[in-house]
């Protein structure tokens, strides 16, 4: 009874934590997560109840909750897209004195990733694949849990419920652990992501003018991927350092996406948990690869711009799920991956097509992140045209930038760690290298200077604002 409490007041504490986290600096915040919860609490309670031959009872209440789920997550995310869309197309303008003349709603940290988060716990209930939480308490942890509540990555039930009835104790290769992987978020956050996102801001809008070179826009949108990928990959190692340290583990949200030779191999190592969710919950149940080609297409576009509209509410996201969307269509019409597995035994023309699909996966993306640093679709389309002249000319005339070109340079160096990693899961993933531990302290050592002389202080993460 004694380790039962003492358990059952260690789990209660992390949700009063947890709650007060995320309530923090909004406190109104805590009724929208609220009501996810028990909306999700209540309908997996109701579902369990409800006989699996009664299905018609059992779609209402499913509809019911994604309603609920959606309509939170469209109105504060989506209200005033629509509007401004509704006002441009049709030419209307708002009088001074509607209700929608002073639209301006503020987005709660984190309602996408806690609402996806909830959705699919109900969504398993229905389909019979998960139990349902008789503890409100713990479901409520599960959706605010506050490592990972801000910007995932987005756990499943069947990934955390277990983890609250194991047994805990300091271990200290497990604080190590968690340690280092909340070191080498920092260090990819305060240090490489900061630093190049300083220059990226700084420079955008000279790079984004008519008369701007070309290389300098495609020397932007490179930084920003990699700037990106450090803040996203640093937010999540953290998380998961924090949960270990805690008791839980957190899925892997990245695994070195540019590396990536195909577009499905990108989605299968770039924020790998969304990845999953939009296959399981929005792929899959729209019909996925079943049926025609053409369905099949259809079904991969829509769920593309579903994600880009996930991202943000904008014309230039959806512009960057449509993007990716085609991208990958034409692997799948192609079937090109299927082609280079059966042509292994000729290297020399596998690896050459490998290496040019790989040059237009990572060039695609590049592409995209003009899409998705710009503020709307006419910079996006303006930027999208440099990068593309900007590769045509870097050949001819090198980085092309005299006066901002000390800055940039510098800032090209503090890509290498990025090029660092994805050449260190490289040689594990293809000659099984494995990292020693004085591999490991050495690079931690080097992450500490690191963090201590050359961070930069931006304190919010990108992928905070969706």
């Amino acid at each position: 009874m004694d380790r039962v409490n003492r358990k059952n007041y260690y789990l209660n504490g992390l949700l009063m934590l947890s709650l007060i986290f995320y309530g923090w600096h909004v406190p109104e915040y805590l009724l929208i997560i609220l009501t996810c919860v028990l909306t999700n609490y209540v309908a997996g309670r109701l579902l369990s109840s409800i006989p699996l031959t009664h299905r018609v009872a059992r779609q209402v209440v499913i509809a019911a909750v994604i309603c609920i789920n959606v309509g939170l997550l469209a109105y504060f995310k989506y209200a005033a897209f629509l509007v401004d869309l509704f006002c441009d197309l049709f030419g209307y303008k708002i009088p001074s004195n509607s209700l929608f003349s002073a639209l301006d709603i503020v987005l709660p940290i984190g309602i996408s990733f806690y609402t996806f988060q909830s959705l699919s716990y109900t969504i398993d209930v229905y389909r019979g694949q998960q139990a349902a939480e008789r503890s409100l308490a713990r479901f409520a942890l599960f959706v605010a849990f506050f490592p990972q509540l801000i910007a995932g990555p987005i756990v499943r039930a069947n990934q955390f419920f277990y983890q609250l009835s194991r047994k805990r104790r300091v271990r200290w290769s497990v604080f190590m652990e968690g340690c280092y992987l909340i070191l080498r978020g920092l260090f990819l956050k305060l240090v490489i992501a900061d630093n190049l996102g300083q220059v990226v801001d700084r420079y955008w809008t000279a790079g984004t003018q008519p008369d701007a070179p070309a290389t300098l826009a495609l020397s932007l949108v490179v930084l920003f991927s990699c700037q990106i990928f450090c803040d996203f990959a640093g937010y999540t190692d953290i998380a998961r350092g924090i949960a270990y340290q805690l008791g839980f583990r957190l899925p892997k949200n990245f695994n070195a996406p540019y590396l990536a030779q195909t577009f499905s191999d990108f989605w299968k190592r770039w924020h790998i948990t969304l990845s999953l969710w939009i296959r399981d919950y929005l792929y899959i149940p729209f019909g996925g690869s079943r049926g025609s080609k053409l369905n099949t297409c259809r079904n991969l576009l829509i769920v593309f711009v579903l994600s880009g509209l996930w991202h943000g509410a904008g014309i230039n996201f959806i512009l960057w799920g449509a993007l990716h969307g085609f991208a990958i269509l034409i692997e799948h019409a192609t079937a090109l991956s299927t082609w280079l597995e059966r042509n292994k035994s000729r290297p020399i023309v596998t690896t050459t097509i490998a290496f040019a699909w790989f040059l237009v996966v990572q060039g695609t993306w590049i592409m995209g992140m003009a899409l998705f640093r710009a503020s709307d679709g006419a910079e996006a389309w303006l930027v999208l045209q440099k990068v593309v002249s900007g590769v045509v000319a870097l050949p001819l005339e090198g980085l092309a930038y005299p006066e901002s070109k000390g800055l940039i340079t510098a800032a090209w160096w503090f890509t290498t760690p990025v090029w660092l990693i994805h050449v260190r899961v490289f040689l594990q993933e293809r000659f099984k290298v494995r990292q020693s531990i004085y591999e490991r302290t050495i690079y931690a050592g080097m992450m500490i200077y690191a963090v201590l002389t050359l961070y930069a202080s931006n304190p919010k993460f990108i992928y905070f604002q969706f």
